[in-house]
């Protein structure tokens, strides 16, 4: 179910989204973890920043 709706939508999804989409049934717990161990880590692409 969950990779129907993700071609929809990839790289807009937000956990808000996520949420909702839980909420209302349209994903189940199982497919959301599911989806989320196939997302890349993109960590090394991050930049640290310093608020003083």
């Amino acid at each position: 179910m969950m990779k129907e709706r993700r071609s929809g939508c990839e790289g807009e999804t937000d956990k808000r989204i996520l949420a909702r989409m839980l909420i209302d049934g349209q994903i189940t717990e199982k497919d959301l973890q599911a989806y989320l161990k196939e997302l890349p880590d993109m960590s090394s692409c991050a930049d640290e920043i310093e608020i003083e």
